[in-house]
């Protein structure tokens, strides 16, 4: 008569020596897991400030008139212009601004002449620093001041940090890899590396 085997389960022991090695590993991983989270939420605010960037200088070149970009602090009818915005706007424009009304639907035809908008950074773990809130473009797509709030000609940065870490340096230092964006006066937009240094070339083509 054949004895059928039967099969053996893990013992208690073995159960728990098995959750051991895999709350080790977890925890092993977990600082660069949080290093990509981060780096992942500070460039895709970085594209997102990019993207409407360009957008505005392509309506600008397109109509061949002015058009702004703005950061701002919502999407609702109590935004304000700010250069520390988690969201942006894009009106027509230099002098029109829409601070007070970014919840309207967007139209270029009725006040603030809104075209596009869009939120940057969704995260409370990350910042955005401007060194100025607007910046306009006109049909050559050249900066042009704006009004409301009054801006002139010149190089405008916006950083992209994190608040729960530094960011690395020139000399390795610190966690998370922080991007900035340059805008030139001639309306040219480019999204750099600090920590690759301040001169570019084509060892180092993202640096700031």
């Amino acid at each position: 008569m054949l004895k059928l085997k039967t099969s053996r389960g893990m013992t208690l022991i073995e159960l728990m020596v098995g959750l051991t090695i895999m709350a080790f590993l977890l925890l092993s991983g977990a600082p660069s897991l949080t290093e990509w989270v981060r780096n992942s939420q500070i460039r895709s605010a970085a594209e997102s400030i990019m993207t409407g960037l360009h957008h505005a200088r392509t309506e600008a070149v397109k109509r061949n008139s002015s058009a702004r970009f703005q950061l701002t602090s919502s999407l609702n009818n109590d935004c304000a212009i700010s250069a520390n915005g988690m969201n942006w706007v894009v009106n027509l424009n230099a002098s029109t601004t829409p601070a007070g009304n970014c919840g309207n639907a967007t139209s270029d035809t009725v006040d603030p002449l809104m075209v596009q908008k869009s939120v940057a950074a969704s995260s409370s773990a990350i910042t955005v620093t401007a060194s100025q809130a607007a910046v306009s473009f006109n049909g050559l797509g050249q900066q042009t001041p704006t009004k409301s709030p009054d801006t002139v000609i010149g190089t405008m940065t916006i950083d992209v940090t994190s608040t729960s870490g530094a960011c690395l340096g020139t000399d390795g230092s610190g966690t998370f890899r922080c991007l900035r964006i340059v805008v030139s006066p001639a309306g040219q937009a480019r999204m750099c590396d600090p920590s690759m240094g301040t001169t570019t070339s084509n060892a180092q083509p993202t640096a700031c």
